[in-house]
């Protein structure tokens, strides 16, 4: 059920809701002009106001077509935003001035457009980016915030979607691109791939590490299914969830490893519950391509792990599933009619 709307000034493909602060998030644009052959884009910080049901603009800044953002808590006292852009560069914002970048460092070949990163889960200091010739680069952010550039290697032989770390093993990334490919490698010896997987039909768009699990994974692809992996295990699928888009983006519930948001381009977003593997949710209030999505932070892991102390049956947690998804607030972007909407799922 759509709780509001804003219409953005270029075409948004990501948007992630602050960890900090609750009731706020960030969304970047991209927008390329064939006939002078630039990229254009912008960095939205807004605020969602629950009273009026309206999207504030706190924020607003112009950049290169920003393609994929983040936020990584680099201390205790300091949470950053990160973005990757179309001419190639990393740049680090703080929430509270989007005007001057903290750090913006070139991080791809010839301004090559940047179209995926991915913080190192435990520590936050080392990222790796994606691009769209295909290559995997690593950088290490040091302590004055200088990034430093580790390797760089051809991974893919066309764009390469996405990358990610494994949250368990911080030698261990996986990628995915345009050429159907998964790929696992192991950054210690990057000449060769320690694994390459040709189960998916089309291009690899999103990869998404088990925050519980040190074996298991997730992907998303243009063939419009979310997969489940194990890596010790890694010819056939754990599970596959036709959505009926192509999948760009996972994001697991806060306090529910087991239900995902998924943003499917055409087919609007998903919620779905990878035990069952039933769709509890498809969103399609959006009239363009969902690029973007992502869960509200907010407090209910404590009432998950009340409620779960006391109901220990099946009928339960189905109940409690219930509860969380009605009370969620999920912000999406969809692209060419530049539309971000925050929502909750009607029950």
């Amino acid at each position: 059920m759509l709780q509001a709307n804003f219409i953005t000034d270029c075409p948004p493909d990501s948007i992630e809701w602050c960890p900090i602060c609750q009731d706020v998030f960030a969304c970047g644009t991209y927008l390329y002009n064939p006939e002078t052959s630039t990229r254009q884009g912008s960095i939205y910080l807004f605020q969602y106001n629950s009273s009026t049901k309206a999207i504030d603009t706190i924020q607003r800044q112009l950049t290169d077509g920003i393609l994929d953002l983040k936020w990584i808590k680099c201390s205790s006292d300091l949470t950053l935003l990160s973005t990757v852009s179309a001419l190639g560069q990393l740049s680090l914002y703080s929430l509270n001035d989007f005007s001057k970048p903290v750090l913006c460092e070139n991080v791809t070949n010839d301004q090559t457009i940047a179209l995926s990163h991915s913080w190192l889960y435990s520590t936050n200091n080392y990222v790796i980016i994606s691009d769209q010739q295909g290559y995997l680069t690593l950088c290490e952010l040091d302590n004055s915030n200088g990034l430093r550039f580790t390797q760089s290697w051809l991974a893919h032989e066309y764009e390469c979607w996405t990358s990610a770390w494994d949250k368990h093993d911080t030698n261990i990334i996986y990628s995915g691109a345009d050429d159907t490919l998964l790929k696992i490698w192991d950054i210690r010896d990057y000449k060769q791939p320690v694994h390459v997987n040709r189960k998916h039909t089309m291009g690899i768009c999103s990869i998404l590490s088990n925050d519980f699990n040190q074996y298991e994974f997730l992907t998303g692809s243009f063939d419009e299914y979310l997969r489940q992996w194990d890596k010790r295990q890694m010819n056939q699928p754990l599970k596959e969830i036709k959505l009926g888009g192509g999948v760009w983006k996972i994001k697991p519930h806060p306090s529910n490893q087991n239900i995902l948001l998924c943003a499917c381009m055409q087919n609007g977003c998903v919620i779905v519950d990878l035990k069952s593997s039933a769709i509890l949710c498809n969103y399609k209030e959006h009239g363009s391509l969902a690029y973007g999505c992502d869960w509200q932070y907010n407090d209910s892991i404590n009432q998950l792990t009340e409620l779960m102390d006391d109901c220990m049956n099946q009928q339960a947690t189905t109940t409690y599933d219930k509860k969380i998804l009605s009370e969620s607030l999920i912000a999406s972007c969809s692209f060419y009619d530049k539309t971000v909407h925050v929502w909750k799922q009607q029950t």
